[in-house]
C-alpha cells in the first residue's frame, strides 16, 4: 500500500492554499459569496492540515535522526585561533563613510525590494489569469 509523503503532502497543500486564497481574494470576481468563499477557505485548511498530518504519522522522524542532526558540527567561517584583525583596530573617518555608503545602499535596495516583492505578490494572487 502506497503511503503519503511529507513532500507530496507539501506539494498537495501549496496547492490547496493557493487555490482557496484565490477564491478567498477573488471571490467577487468569480461570482462567489464572500462568506461562502470564507467558508471554503477554513474548509481548505481543514483538508491541508489533515493531509499534512497523514504524511507526518507515515513518515515520522525519528529522535536518533534529530539527534544527529542537532549534534552535527558544520565547518563555520571562523577557526579556532584565527585573529579578528577589525576588531583589534578602531574605526576610522573614511572607515565610517564607507559603512554609511553601505547601509544607504542597503536601506535602498531594500526599499527596491518591497516594491518588487509587493509586485510580485499581486502577479502571484492572480496565477490563475482569472482578469485581463
Amino acid at each position: 500500500m502506497d503511503k503519503l509523503t511529507r513532500e507530496g503532502a507539501r506539494n498537495l497543500t501549496s496547492n490547496i492554499d493557493r487555490i482557496a486564497s484565490t477564491v478567498q481574494e477573488h471571490a467577487a470576481l468569480l461570482g462567489i459569496d464572500s462568506k461562502i468563499a470564507q467558508d471554503f477557505a477554513y474548509r481548505c485548511d481543514l483538508i491541508s492540515d489533515a493531509v499534512e498530518s497523514t504524511a507526518v504519522n507515515n513518515f515520522p522522524k525519528r529522535a536518533e535522526d534529530v539527534a544527529a542532526e542537532i549534534g552535527e558540527v558544520e565547518p563555520g567561517p571562523i577557526i579556532d585561533g584565527e585573529v579578528d584583525h577589525d576588531a583589534a583596530g578602531h574605526f576610522t573617518q573614511e572607515q565610517f563613510h564607507q559603512l554609511t555608503e553601505i547601509a544607504e545602499k542597503l536601506a535602498s535596495a531594500v526599499v527596491h525590494a518591497g516594491r518588487v516583492a509587493s509586485n510580485e505578490k499581486t502577479e502571484k494572487s492572480d496565477f490563475f489569469n482569472l482578469t485581463k
